[in-house]
């Protein structure tokens, strides 16, 4: 228990520093329009199906958006009882066979379960959390369930283990794996002899228990393709054979082998729990992991089973995944990913208990020569374990306190907080410019379409501290008309008037008449404005200073087509869209018979902005 509370005030500290990020403002926003039902629940989110993440999410974010303190708390909770659930396991498997008392030992692999920095990605991404923390409690909790079955045979733990089952099929992809890691740790650990025969025996002998899983896996399988097909989500592939070993060379090598002693000592601070060990480092982790394996298989033969099944899930949970779903980024950056090997973290604690320990109430070896299952490992394997250990312990405190100081979410929560000051305090009746949120919230080469300031901060106008707030902003995605004071964000979250940043308009004619406005008369006739500069083609954004009567003015940039929009009268700002290319624009005013010509005195064509200059709102970003 003091190991937890331990781990708990790392996570809390780890949470401090952390906050919403990229996919998690994607989740929230989707949960806030949708139901809470089949359809919203089965929604695949980058070739995820997580319905028991998603319920949470849901919850999350009707009871209060963007709310950080009560993500915090839902995460600490799931870490609380996915721990709670690694000691169950651990004292089942390894219990004594008198009396059931479980062994001091367990408390080394536990330790390794708790502050493995593997994890720590996992717990600090609300998305990622909701996927492995529910998974690794159903894991462990459906390995103690059916361990209890397999030495008991009550039907109570068999319906149990299902529960536990079809609970982590629901949280994340991995757990359809679980009924083949429980099949391997009954042949590998609970059925006496080879291990062709004790597969034979397995299969026969629990039955039972292979029917039920295999009817809930089949049950998942084809809920999950249906969705995958219905998500129109692409399947790439791995592409050439030299890409996925390098991907795996590198997961294994970068990542793996050195967070499971400790590492990685150093992250990548453009990426996010992206191990990047110093070399010496790296290759002592992968001497010092031989050592181990070679150890404990030397003093205890059947620990190469243990060392087997932690391979098979990492290939099968991190590597084929990742393989199906295609290499869409670089191959190394995709294998120092940590993310991928968060859900291995348990497995191997298991496994490496499996390697050291007897498993309590294992039937004897068969095979002459082996020692007997309740044998204690002998001193210098200890000894290994022991130095192991120490250096885990002492790597881990290195690779936590390197995690939090590249994993700082200040700038995010920063924005999140000011834009939902800029939402309270904003004029009534403010028109809101859409746009893209910066890279540090959610980055828009990763999610299209759906990384824009209407879909992250939008959501907050009704929550924004007043009554009827939703109402008191209106919102577009493209200026097109005459606006009084339109607003958009800044990259702090803050609110400032829109201007064009692109090519201006050369000084205008000087007017006839003494005294008279400078500016360029535009009547039926056209006219044609010059820039200061050259654009490409593209969808522009043309603003035009003007004073005159009301009519119809036709603009078009370059070759590009004609776009007319209605003039109100008076001086005012009129914006409208462009596709095209040039150095000029053309402009054409239709208005009453005996009218004067419209009065242009200002042009420029480019991107809507804020203006750096103009009053933002509020003053000061909120710091975060």
């Amino acid at each position: 228990m003091a190991l937890v509370a331990g781990q708990l005030g790392w996570t809390a500290a780890l949470l401090a520093h952390s906050y919403f990020r990229q996919g998690d403002f994607l989740l929230l926003d989707r949960a806030l329009r949708e139901g809470l039902g089949w359809k919203y629940l089965m929604w695949m989110t980058g070739g995820h199906l997580m319905p028991f993440g998603l319920a949470i999410t849901w919850a999350l974010a009707r009871i209060s958006l963007y709310n950080w303190l009560l993500a915090g708390t839902v995460v600490m909770v799931l870490v609380a009882v996915a721990s709670l659930a690694m000691l169950r396991m651990l004292l089942t498997v390894f219990a004594r066979p008198s009396g059931g008392t479980a062994r001091a030992a367990i408390l080394f692999p536990f330790t390794v379960y708790l502050f493995g920095p593997l994890s720590a990605g996992a717990v600090a991404w609300l998305s990622v959390a909701l996927r492995v923390l529910p998974l690794q409690f159903a894991m462990f909790m459906a390995i103690d369930a059916h361990v209890r079955y397999v030495r008991r045979g009550r039907p109570r733990a068999l319906a149990a283990a299902a529960v536990w089952l079809a609970l982590g099929m629901a949280a994340a992809d991995q757990g359809a794996l679980v009924p083949m890691l429980l099949f391997a740790l009954t042949v590998a650990y609970f059925v006496p002899g080879r291990l062709r025969d004790a597969a034979g025996r397995a299969a026969v002998t629990y039955w039972r228990a292979w029917a039920l899983y295999g009817a809930l896996l089949a049950a998942y399988c084809v809920i999950f393709f249906i969705q995958l097909a219905a998500s129109g989500l692409p399947v790439q592939g791995p592409g050439q054979a030299g890409s996925l070993y390098r991907f795996a060379g590198t997961l294994f090598g970068t990542a793996a082998l050195p967070g499971f002693l400790g590492g990685p000592w150093q992250w990548l601070a453009s990426g996010y729990a992206q191990a990047a060990p110093p070399a010496t480092l790296e290759f002592l982790s992968w001497v010092l992991a031989a050592l181990v394996v070679v150890a404990s298989c030397f003093f205890r033969t059947n620990a190469w089973r243990a060392w087997a099944i932690l391979l098979g899930w990492i290939v099968a949970a991190g590597i084929m995944p990742v393989a199906i779903r295609g290499f869409g980024l670089s191959v190394t950056a995709l294998g120092g990913q940590t993310g991928y090997l968060a859900n291995a973290t348990g497995v191997f604690a298991l496994c490496l208990g499996l390697a050291f320990l007897p498993v309590g109430e294992a039937a004897e070896p068969e095979q002459a020569g082996q020692e007997k299952a309740g044998q204690e490992a002998p001193r210098p394997a200890r000894a290994v374990a022991v130095f192991a250990f120490c250096c885990f312990a002492a790597g881990t405190i290195a690779s936590l306190q390197a995690f939090e100081s590249v994993a700082l979410a200040t700038g995010a929560r920063s924005y999140v907080d000011t834009a939902r000051a800029a939402l309270a305090d904003a004029p009534r009746g403010t028109l809101v410019v859409d746009g893209p949120t910066p890279a540090t919230v959610m980055d828009p080469a990763f999610f299209p379409g759906q990384a824009d300031t209407a879909q992250v901060i939008g959501p907050l106008a009704g929550r924004a501290g007043r009554p009827g707030a939703a109402a008191r902003l209106t919102w577009t995605s493209a200026l097109d008309g005459v606006y009084a004071g339109p607003m958009i964000f800044d990259a702090k979250g803050r609110l400032r008037p829109v201007t064009v940043t692109g090519p201006r308009s050369l000084p205008p004619p000087r007017p006839p008449a003494k005294g008279a406005a400078s500016c360029w008369n535009v009547t039926s006739s056209g006219t044609s404005i010059p820039l200061d500069g050259t654009l490409y083609r593209w969808p522009w954004t043309a603003r035009l200073a003007y004073s005159g009567p009301a009519g119809r003015l036709s603009v078009r940039f370059g070759q590009g087509e004609s776009r007319s929009v209605v003039l109100p009268p008076g001086t005012h700002l009129v914006y409208v869209p462009l596709v095209g290319s040039g150095n000029a624009v053309s402009a054409r005013f239709d208005a009453a018979a005996g009218s004067k010509p419209l009065c242009v005195a200002a042009v420029a064509v480019g991107l809507v902005y804020p203006d750096q200059a103009g009053r933002s709102i509020p003053v000061a970003p909120v710091n975060g």
